[in-house]
């Protein structure tokens, strides 16, 4: 529930650092700060800068910069003034304990975005990018934070609103004059827009799968036989000793993860358990682990020893994991060692993945980097298909989408089966509900809205 009352709030992070930031929020921000200033600030335009020494009961706190948003002039909407200060935890938590003690509170979390939302500075999507945009680890997330938080996810959203609004006004207008047998709502052409729209539902709910794995990080799983090197790798991809390598064959026997940067990638590496018959109940489930990684992940690189495994037993072992993962990757491991010929091993990837066969050594530095490159050139062909487009990578926008879509494939059966009026505005009504949902903006009144402003009723 919304309080009108006045927030205060460190808005830097901790540590030591050049500044501080206290960030007040409401109707009392100017009163409080003009209390702890010898000279007021009030009736300085917004968007002013003023250099002020601030004082509490105990005397000088320090000199700061203080910055006025004015009321509809300011991120929350409300009047916000920001004090940038010498980066003293001291001397910032004194600044917050002075406003406390005026008669401000602290800021619940995210409450700043929150007063932004709910006095109509942004809607709902675009306050949830603001976390995003904060979060964003690399250049993917970033550009898809800032698109959202400028509107353009929240304006297709509204598109698509608009246009079953529309339709959901005509079909509720024949339902007031049932008895004259109307329709102003053509069949055809609602089906014609319930496919489109369908369609373009569909298109940004599927994009989630890959849209969250490209926010959060792709995830590559590490997978293969006992001594096949995946934590050897795994260690050289990262550049430090986190996983245990041993020549004993089932060292591994749970999944370790780190993150990974190459560039502006950012993977989540995982090391698994080795894929054989298990010896205990423990090793088992450690293999269970691993498929159900595989299942779920972005990729599987798959690693192997030629010196240790035939050509018989790897096309088992691609099988297996082509039923499992939806891309799998094969890398031949300890060729710092392997005498033999690869050719034999090229054809079979190639044949049954069509792929070209990977070849490294984990202990050759060079080797490691050209693996990195590669991966990260891998990952960087799912981004260039996603750059034109607008991409979902939040559950919840996927969430509500998905219930949309099921709504307007119910419109769709019910259009070819004759289903009435009244519950052909069940449905578009439960879709545009939906939709609404991602933007925060469900108003009940919509629908008599856009009668009323298309239709001349009671003429």
């Amino acid at each position: 529930m919304y309080n009108d009352d006045t927030i205060v709030a460190l808005a830097t992070g901790g540590g030591v650092g050049a500044i501080s930031v206290v960030r007040i929020s409401g109707s009392q921000s100017l009163h409080y700060t003009d209390a702890l200033l010898k000279k007021t600030i009030s009736g300085y335009a917004s968007h002013s800068l003023v250099l002020r020494k601030l004082y509490d009961k105990e005397g000088l706190i320090d000199e700061a910069v203080i910055s006025i948003f004015l009321d509809n002039k300011s991120y929350t909407g409300e009047t916000v003034i920001e004090v940038s200060l010498h980066g003293s935890a001291y001397i910032a938590q004194r600044l917050l304990r002075a406003y406390l003690d005026l008669g401000a509170r602290m800021a619940e979390p995210g409450e700043f975005t929150r007063r932004a939302f709910l006095n109509g500075k942004m809607d709902l999507a675009q306050a949830e990018a603001v976390a995003d945009l904060i979060a964003a680890e690399h250049k993917f997330a970033h550009d898809q934070a800032l698109h959202q938080l400028r509107g353009g996810f929240s304006e297709d959203i509204k598109f698509l609103r608009s246009r079953l609004l529309h339709f959901t006004s005509l079909i509720e207008l024949e339902l007031d004059f049932g008895e004259e047998d109307v329709e102003f709502a053509s069949r055809s052409d609602l089906m014609d827009l319930v496919v489109q729209i369908k369609s373009q539902v569909d298109e940004l709910k599927d994009s989630f799968e890959l849209g969250n794995a490209l926010k959060q990080g792709f995830a590559l799983v590490l997978a293969g036989r006992p001594n096949a090197g995946k934590s050897t790798l795994f260690n050289a991809l990262l550049n430090e000793d986190k996983a245990i390598v041993s020549d004993i064959e089932g060292t591994t026997r749970d999944s370790l993860e780190d993150k990974l940067r190459i560039g502006d990638i950012s993977v989540r590496l995982i090391d698994t358990a080795g894929i054989r018959e298990a010896s205990d109940a423990i090793e088992r489930e450690g293999i269970n682990r691993t498929f159900k990684h595989i299942e779920s992940a972005g990729a599987t690189l798959y690693l192997f020893d030629p010196s240790g495994i035939d050509l018989e037993n790897l096309k088992t072992d691609l099988d297996l994991l082509k039923s499992k993962g939806k891309r799998i990757w094969v890398c031949a491991n300890k060729l710092d060692v392997f005498t033999g010929d690869l050719n034999t091993y090229r054809q079979l990837i190639s044949a049954e993945l069509n792929e070209d066969l990977w070849e490294l050594s984990a202990h050759d530095k060079s080797s490691v980097n050209l693996l990195r490159k590669e991966i990260a050139s891998r990952f960087k062909i799912d981004i260039a298909q996603l750059e034109q487009q607008t991409v979902v990578t939040n559950a919840r926008h996927s969430s509500a989408l998905n219930a949309c879509s099921i709504e307007l494939q119910m419109i769709k059966e019910g259009i070819d089966s004759g289903l009435s009026g009244d519950l052909m505005s069940f449905h578009l009504r439960s879709g545009i509900r939906a939709l609404a949902e991602i933007t925060g903006e469900i108003d009940n009144e919509e629908v008599l809205g856009e009668i009323f402003s298309s239709f001349c009723i009671g003429k």
